[in-house]
């Protein structure tokens, strides 16, 4: 999903829930608010399996071409809800390895946001499930979905550290658009200026 700013209107205390979730997320795993966060061990924390087209049962092997080749610039990865509260993800090993922490962070969101899929998506299958697309879910992802792979406090650790935007997207795993887009939509620039004066 490109990123993009945009003027977006969130729940209230939304963007607040969301700095605070991912670093209770950390503490959970031992991390500090500012240290890197593999979104594969998230997955494996949250006892979230992930599964490469591949392992699905019952994929023809001209459709496997198609996920994997072709059509892989088409789809990065699907949450697909079971019973009980449980999820599976379905993720594109194609990507590049930026890209496929993004794409797990932004399925992760939609579980911990506890988005649900309408009963009438549900009854259309997993097709159906795919091709859904509730815009305010997708906003919330988005933003909890790169909190989670750069957080405030891991802006504000590697600016003062004056690390290059190639050296944190080195750093914690992620595209060097996320880096600018991140910067760009917490303002930490302007919060560390204003605390220097």
């Amino acid at each position: 999903m490109p990123l993009q700013q945009k003027k977006t209107k969130y729940k209230r205390g939304f963007k607040k829930w969301s700095d605070e979730k991912v670093i209770e997320l950390r503490n959970q795993l031992g991390l500090y608010p500012s240290s890197p966060l593999c979104a594969f061990k998230l997955c494996e924390f949250l006892k979230i399996p992930i599964l490469e087209p591949s392992s699905v049962q019952g994929l023809s092997e001209e459709q496997l071409n198609e996920l994997l080749g072709n059509g892989s610039i088409h789809w990065s990865a699907a949450t697909i809800p079971l019973k009980e509260g449980k999820y599976i993800i379905v993720h594109n090993p194609t990507h590049s390895p930026a890209r496929q922490q993004s794409n797990l962070m932004h399925e992760l969101a939609h579980i911990i946001c506890e988005h649900k899929v309408s009963e009438k998506t549900k009854t259309t299958g997993l097709s159906g499930f795919l091709r859904s697309l509730d815009i305010e879910q997708e906003d919330e992802a988005e933003w909890l979905g790169s909190c989670l792979q750069l957080p405030r406090p891991a802006l504000l650790y590697s600016l003062k550290k004056r690390m290059t935007f190639e050296e944190i997207a080195e750093h914690y795993k992620c595209s060097i658009e996320m880096v600018q887009y991140r910067i760009n939509i917490t303002g930490v620039t302007r919060q560390l200026a204003y605390k220097k004066n």
